[in-house]
């Protein structure tokens, strides 16, 4: 009895560590102070925005990744179904066409990267541009180490403004304050006067879409991905 409640002893001694060791870490992380759509300011803000062109299309389209490392193949599928490049017919919704994100592991992209390797770690932002070569798409990718705030202004408000482009932003959640890591998901919307972009945050049951300023997108963009051990960046999509 007495070697029972030592050991109970020490087990809750290492939680309460544990514990403190959290609250520690986490008093240190950035406080989430970011502007969400579902929000007043976030309405006031789509509301204000100066370029919307690709919000309905993005907005018909986009669901949740479905396990957590999906949201490559999640930004995929959306991206691809808002433009005008024919579907496949998935065997399960026969006879309507779709992209899904599990109909994008074509054989070709399965080379690139298989499904069970996604779920594993995600998608690589020049393996994200392959798959929607592959897919039917002409695509671009850039790192962020190459490129600065200007040009990312520059790219993201061109593409936008273009009904046949859209924008695809490979970032890190924990320069913005948010929980989690590298993260993929498409760009919606510009407001000039306060510099945002409208992010559309496929992990929808963790983050409503977040408006974010083009230099809090560029440091999200700039923090590594510890796969490549290359700085994050964007993909630029057309038809």
């Amino acid at each position: 009895m007495r070697k029972f409640l030592l050991n109970t002893v020490a087990a809750a001694a290492l939680v309460t560590l544990s514990l403190t060791g959290a609250v520690q870490a986490d008093s240190t992380a950035k406080v989430d102070t970011n502007i969400y759509l579902t929000s007043p300011e976030g309405e006031q803000l789509f509301r204000d925005a100066e370029i919307l062109t690709d919000y309905l299309k993005l907005a018909s389209y986009l669901e949740s990744e479905h396990i957590l490392t999906f949201c490559g193949p999640a930004s995929i599928a959306g991206v691809m179904n808002s433009l005008d490049i024919e579907r496949p017919v998935p065997p399960q919704l026969y006879p309507w066409p779709l992209f899904t994100q599990t109909s994008i592991f074509t054989p070709e992209n399965q080379k690139v990267k298989s499904y069970a390797m996604v779920e594993h770690e995600g998608l690589e932002l020049p393996q994200l541009a392959q798959f929607f070569i592959n897919l039917g798409a002409k695509a671009e990718f850039k790192h962020a180490d190459n490129f600065d705030e200007n040009w990312l202004r520059e790219t993201i408000t061109k593409t936008l403004a273009d009904p046949n482009k859209r924008f695809v932003a490979n970032y890190s959640r924990k320069p913005i304050g948010q929980i989690g890591g590298g993260h993929i998901s498409p760009v919606a919307a510009y407001d000039a006067d306060t510099d945002r972009v409208l992010v559309m945050d496929v992990a929808r049951y963790k983050y409503p879409p977040v408006w974010l300023t083009i230099a809090e997108l560029y440091g999200a963009m700039m923090d590594k991905d510890s796969t490549s051990n290359r700085a994050r960046g964007a993909v630029i999509v057309s038809q």
